[in-house]
């Protein structure tokens, strides 16, 4: 309310003071949600919920040249390589007739309410500045104080005191050619303070985050002749608020289907049905369980024909019939691309012809140097490359694929070595196109696939498109355990390894992807040893999308020649984990489609103030994770977040301050994992195979409901209210009463039982250590002989033994435990 009434008194003001001619003068200061602008000098500042004013002079700033050449790309990095000239006005000179404070120089600024009270738009127009090149925004921050979003970063979720780009580009100082800024997205946030800042726009931008200057980030674009820039300030009293409030700004992201929460597998390369079908058979054989298989390259007839080669994957289609009774989804690798020859000519020809490609300035279709290339990029924004693209893929789903793994479609790109490239699509020009013309490559396969149950595994993407993408996959990643940007050797920056995976898949949950699955032991360099493939696996595990793949021959742990023990019993531990996980991940996963809250929180983002490190975070609110990332590191360090905390696998507890370090034993068949007292962790009370229906012998499906139907509630009761809601309404609670512990289970859609599991070695909550009398609904439970008495027992009953207590209940019921 206050942001619209100081619209109107600047509106008044220009009313009643434009009949002379003369521009008004400006007010002394404007005022909207969080944000004030002083307009002599020109101060900036904002006031967030926590930390005080932030203040800053001169924060608007103008780059310009003598002689601006639209053929050059004038980078936002500014790297030093072009001539620019920066001014910094001073003041305020004039209010114009549109409301906006007139700058010296001829820039132009304005301030708006935005979607909320406190909210407000900046918006900074210098396409009246003669020569200008860059515009750029100065917000200011403490020296070295947490920021994050930017969109996928392997640089570290924490992204201060680096230079995060807002486009993807060829880059030859990355030993892949890439700059890999995949999936960036203009979106930063101070979750200390409780500020963030999204610009809305497509331009070619970057920011720099306390690198040239420690107290300020910067937010520069290019391009000011395109218009006004609009920078949106919002704030919010918690840090996950901060990117619930940006998803709401943009777009809700698209939810994977179940199936695809469940362990997936892969080679780089199938040589044959039989291998395909070998992989299948001995997960099933060995316990390993998982609900997909990716069909990687090649394995079409060519590139894009989306036809099966049947001399080499000969009798197709009773692979996938044995597949599905297996109880796995099929995926296939896809490009955006066709080449001109072999098998794709007459398509190519039909495209070409039809002008459905990306085409150059001349509007002529624009050649694309791909793998046997060139080759024409499918214009995804021309709906009748749409249709005709969508009419192939539709051979590839008739034969039963579920879903896609997208590789590139980040060649649209805003300029090649210095060069503005010109490049002419339906919807636009690449410089508008560049980033969000991934939304159009996907939504082409997400809507060929059925409603709700098609996956789409993707390496690119930008701000909005996080609707039509299912899940992000970072490329190719190092095999080992490199951090991004180390100089590999040979005079280039590598990609980075494990922990490069992590910091891709933290920064991009609090950038409205919540969706991540790097390949397990990462792609370059080939095969990784058995200590990065069971690091990496460890890592996924407690992450949203677990895949198994990458470089070489396989990934396959039971391959004992490439991965010797204990490779095989490590990977099968952890999927296993996933596996049970799965109530937990897909109740997390659907708040994450309703309003974008991360399922994978980076800890130093929901606890500003805490001393994690930048590889540690949180699945939901009660899971901790603190990976191992060191080659040869048998314990870990680290500072855990203010509470207290369960190790997983001792039962031991820490109270944390958020600031006192702590040594964790970690052997490589261990994970660094805690658990919050008095929370409950629901998963699968019974092991099974893979989350879709399977009809082959043996094959074990939680979509029986004598598997899926229960519920296992882990907890360490302290005697605190704890409380949990899953996705289909079932609902359970437990607290300390006067006399008793009580426990709850309210029973929904899918889930009709649970087996409430107490681990009582460091539980504070009196009675559960050494019970001695348990009721339900105020009648006496029996109690069970042994676990398979326990699972047996048909109304509920529990078990009592060393550090675990065990009460098990089908149907509604309260337990007091006494």
């Amino acid at each position: 309310m206050r942001g619209l009434l100081v619209s109107a008194a600047l509106a008044s003001v220009t009313f009643a003071c434009g009949d002379d001619g003369a521009p008004p003068p400006p007010p002394a200061s404007v005022t909207v949600g969080a944000v004030t602008i002083a307009t002599d000098p020109l101060t900036l500042t904002i006031t967030p919920p926590a930390g005080g004013p932030m203040v800053r002079a001169g924060f608007v700033e103008i780059a310009t040249v003598a002689e601006p050449d639209p053929g050059h790309y004038y980078d936002p990095r500014v790297t030093g390589d072009d001539p620019l000239t920066w001014t910094r006005p001073a003041r305020a000179t004039a209010l114009d007739a549109d409301g906006w404070l007139v700058l010296e120089g001829g820039a132009r600024l304005r301030l708006t309410p935005g979607d909320h009270e406190r909210d407000a738009t900046l918006a900074i127009d210098a396409g009246a500045v003669g020569g200008a090149v860059l515009t750029r925004l100065a917000v200011p921050m403490a020296p070295g104080e947490p920021l994050y979003g930017f969109g996928e970063s392997f640089g570290g979720a924490n992204a201060t005191g680096q230079v995060r780009e807002a486009q993807f580009r060829p880059d030859d100082a990355f030993e892949s050619g890439l700059n890999e800024a995949h999936v960036p997205v203009p979106l930063a946030l101070w979750p200390r303070r409780g500020l963030g800042l999204f610009v809305r726009d497509r331009r070619a931008g970057a920011f720099d985050l306390g690198a040239t200057t420690p107290d300020a980030a910067t937010a520069t674009f290019n391009l000011p002749a395109r218009g006004p820039l609009a920078f949106e300030l919002f704030v919010a009293d918690a840090p996950l608020d901060l990117v619930r409030h940006y998803v709401a700004a943009t777009a809700r992201p698209a939810v994977p289907p179940r199936w695809a929460f469940a362990p997936q597998q892969w080679r780089n390369e199938h040589r044959s049905s039989a291998e395909v079908q070998d992989d299948a058979r001995q997960m099933r054989a060995l316990g390993i369980p998982g609900s997909t298989m990716w069909i990687d390259n090649p394995w079409q007839t060519g590139y894009n024909t989306f036809t099966f080669d049947e001399q080499r994957f000969v009798g197709i289609d009773a692979l996938l019939a044995e597949l599905r009774g297996l109880g796995y989804r099929v995926v296939v690798w896809s490009t955006p691309y066709l080449l001109s020859s072999g098998a794709t000519a007459d398509d190519y020809r039909a495209a070409d012809a039809a002008h459905l490609f990306v085409m150059d300035d001349g509007g002529r279709t624009l050649p694309f140097p791909w793998n046997q290339g060139p080759v024409g990029l499918i214009d995804f924004t021309n709906p009748a490359a749409v249709t005709f693209w969508r009419e192939r893929i539709a051979r590839a789903v008739a034969r039963g694929v579920s879903g896609f793994k997208l590789d590139y479609g980040e060649d649209v790109v805003p300029a090649l070595y210095g060069i503005q490239l010109t490049m002419r699509l339906a919807a636009g020009d690449n410089q508008d196109l560049h980033g969000i013309f991934a939304r159009y490559y996907h939504d082409a396969y997400l809507g060929a696939l059925p409603p709700g149950d098609g996956f789409l595994i993707t390496r690119a993407g930008a701000w909005g498109d996080q609707d039509r993408n299912t899940c992000v996959w970072p490329g190719d990643l190092d095999s080992d355990f490199s951090r991004h940007g180390v100089d590999n050797g040979q005079g280039e920056r590598n990609v980075g390894g494990l922990p490069a995976a992590i910091a891709g898949g933290l920064s991009l949950s609090v950038s409205g992807y919540p969706f991540f699955g790097s390949d397990i032991g990462g792609y370059r360099e080939g095969t990784p040893t058995t200590e990065v493939l069971s690091r990496w696996a460890q890592y996924a595990a407690l992450g949203t999308i677990m895949q198994l793949g990458g470089g070489g021959p396989s990934h396959n742990p039971w391959d004992t020649a490439l991965y010797p023990a204990p490779a095989l019993d490590i990977y099968r531990t952890y999927a296993r984990l996933h596996m049970a996980l799965n109530p937990l991940l897909w109740t997390l996963a659907q708040a994450a489609g309703a309003d974008g809250t991360p399922v994978t929180r980076p800890c130093g983002f929901v606890y500003p103030d805490a001393g994690c490190d930048d590889a540690m975070f949180l699945l939901g609110d009660d899971l901790l994770v603190a990976p191992v990332i060191e080659a040869g590191a048998t314990t870990r360090v680290a500072v855990l977040p203010p509470g207290r905390w369960i190790d997983w696998w001792t039962g031991a507890a820490t109270t944390a301050d958020g600031a006192t370090a702590i040594t964790v034993a970690a052997p490589l068949e261990r994970l660094p994992l805690w658990r919050a007292a008095d929370r409950f962790v629901p998963m699968f009370a019974r092991a099974a195979d893979t989350l879709e229906p399977a009809t082959a012998p043996g094959v074990t499906s939680y979509a029986d409901p004598a598997y899926g139907g229960e519920l296992r509630l882990l907890i360490t009761p302290d005697g605190a209210a704890a409380a949990t809601r899953l996705h289909d309404d079932a609902r359970a609670t437990g607290g300390a009463t006067a006399d008793a512990y009580q426990l709850t289970f309210t029973p929904g859609g899918q889930y009709v039982a649970a087996t409430f599991d107490l681990d009582t070695r460091a539980a504070q909550a009196a009675h559960v250590a050494a019970p001695t009398a348990i009721t339900r609904d105020g009648a006496p439970l029996p109690t069970a002989a042994d676990e398979v008495a326990l699972t047996a027992c048909t109304s509920g009953c529990w078990l009592a033994e060393p550090g675990r207590l065990r009460v098990r209940l089908v149907g509604a019921g309260t337990i007091a435990i006494r």
